[in-house]
């Protein structure tokens, strides 16, 4: 399947975020939303100025075989987790192929945990070895956990939860008994990366962390998830069979009561884009409600902070920064393709969302819950059969034009606005149809760039292209791909 950029297209947009970086720095006076750059000349795009910069120190070298004591050079390679605790900013940690699993640490909550970032010049970065790709296999609440560092990048790696090995019928049990606390559990709770705050009586939030193309599976509480976090960027993930057992509802990718770093608005302060999220569940109910709530392929959650539950910590801010979902492809996923809820000042743009919301329960594949100044353009939505293409309930300032639909229910709520296109988007290899999550599918086997005919070429509103043509007139192709 190919479910990335071109080569040319992701060269653009990348030097596209380059250049925007020289332009501004998080110092930067607020400004109105319209950004006048070349990255963000129209009227809806902002900038994207999450990058790693300064990574000229050392680089550490991590192996399966590796020593705590050992030099971190490829003869003495240290293991995984000394490596994390002896980087400095500016370093670089490569990590060998072979597999890293939480049993080698007893006691410890997650395969690895980064606690030690970088600075604003001078970022961190875990990746793997060129050319391999190291295995982290976990059964215990996380498989890599950052906890409240800053300026940190994490990309390369597989992340298995082995959620395959967990019975069904004992992990429903388990969330039907479910109140709260015990997590003595923790093959039901586990998420394959998860950013969160250092804890103690004045906990550290991450903030400025990159999570770069990783293949995160088989975890049972989520695939990535974060936590009073801001300037996140997560793209070019592959997130797959993740959330099916844990009580708290979890998603593929979750965006969770975030924190504010600064109040800038001026730019996207978390981008979740290029990301491929498929076959994500629930199969055991969210506590709260006894319901099967999520298993969603992106959420954006509870940003508006207002929740009891999520204010304990003391931080009771509403998360202001403006936030950019773009370019993911989202597909046979149990619950919505992309949630929205009780969050604000979102952008849902250049996405492909193919039959998401299988379940019963869940109706929508785009749904916008008490969630405001929501701008949903340029996206592919094909939904499964009864199933509807943008719904949702109590949210303001909703605005939706120039997206494809193919089938689906009316929502009377949310109009589909002007530029709707509903034909068939004419995939190259559209997927077989189906009603369930299971089994699984393999993904090579379709594909969902368009073809040279399709409705969806040059169908796009130019003031919400990402990124921006050079050509103010052009109108850009609908959904996440580009040839």
């Amino acid at each position: 399947m190919t479910t990335r950029w071109s080569g040319a297209f992701r060269a653009f947009a990348r030097l596209l975020c380059v250049v925007s970086m020289v332009l501004a720095t998080v110092g930067l006076a607020e400004a109105e939303p319209a950004v006048a750059t070349e990255t963000a000349p129209r009227a809806g795009v902002l900038a994207v100025q999450i990058a790693a910069r300064g990574l000229d120190g050392r680089t550490l070298i991590a192996a399966p075989d590796g020593v705590a004591d050992a030099a971190g050079t490829l003869d003495d390679p240290l293991t995984l987790q000394a490596a994390a605790d002896r980087v400095e900013p500016g370093d670089t940690v490569l990590v060998r192929a072979g597999t890293y699993r939480n049993a080698d640490r007893p006691g410890e909550m997650a395969a690895l945990i980064i606690r030690r970032g970088g600075t604003a010049e001078r970022w961190v970065r875990f990746a793997n070895y060129p050319d391999e790709k190291p295995l982290i296999e976990f059964n215990s609440l996380r498989g890599i956990k950052v906890e409240g560092a800053a300026y940190v990048v994490i990309e390369g790696f597989e992340i298995d939860g082995r959620n395959d090995e967990v019975d069904p019928a004992e992990a429903y049990a388990h969330a039907e008994a479910f109140t709260g606390d015990g997590y003595d559990r923790n093959e039901f709770f586990g998420v394959g990366i998860r950013l969160g705050t250092s804890g103690g009586e004045d906990p550290a939030f991450p903030h400025h962390v990159i999570i770069r193309n990783n293949h995160v599976h088989h975890c049972s509480g989520g695939g990535i998830a974060t936590a009073r976090a801001d300037y996140v960027l997560i793209e070019d993930n592959t997130v797959h069979h993740t959330s099916f057992y844990t009580p708290w509802g979890g998603s593929a990718i979750s965006v969770w009561s975030s924190a504010n770093f600064d109040d800038r608005q001026n730019v996207y302060r978390t981008v979740v884009r290029g990301n491929t999220c498929y076959q994500n569940d629930n199969l055991t109910r969210f506590w709260m409600m006894r319901k099967f709530s999520d298993g969603n392929g992106i959420i954006m959650d509870a940003l508006q902070n207002t929740q009891d539950n999520i204010t304990q910590d003391g931080y009771d801010r509403q998360y202001n920064g403006r936030i950019l979902v773009a370019h993911n492809v989202c597909f046979f996923n149990g619950g919505r393709g992309i949630n929205l809820y009780e969050s604000d000042r979102i952008d849902v743009l250049h996405n492909t969302l193919y039959h998401n919301a299988l379940r019963d329960n869940i109706e929508n594949e785009i749904e916008i819950g008490r969630a405001h100044h929501v701008r949903t353009h340029n996206n592919i939505i094909v939904p499964a059969p009864g199933k509807r293409a943008i719904g949702g309930y109590q949210s303001e300032r909703t605005a939706i034009s120039h997206n494809l639909v193919h089938g689906g229910e009316p929502h009377p709520d949310f109009p589909l606005g002007p530029g709707t296109v509903d034909a068939d988007p004419g995939f190259r290899q559209a997927p077989p149809p189906t009603q369930t999550t299971d089994p699984p599918v393999d993904p090579r086997s379709f594909d969902f760039t368009l073809r040279s005919s399709s409705p969806a070429r040059d169908a796009g509103a130019p003031d919400f292209a990402v990124p921006a043509s050079p050509d103010e007139h052009r109108r850009p192709d609908l959904g996440a791909h580009f040839d």
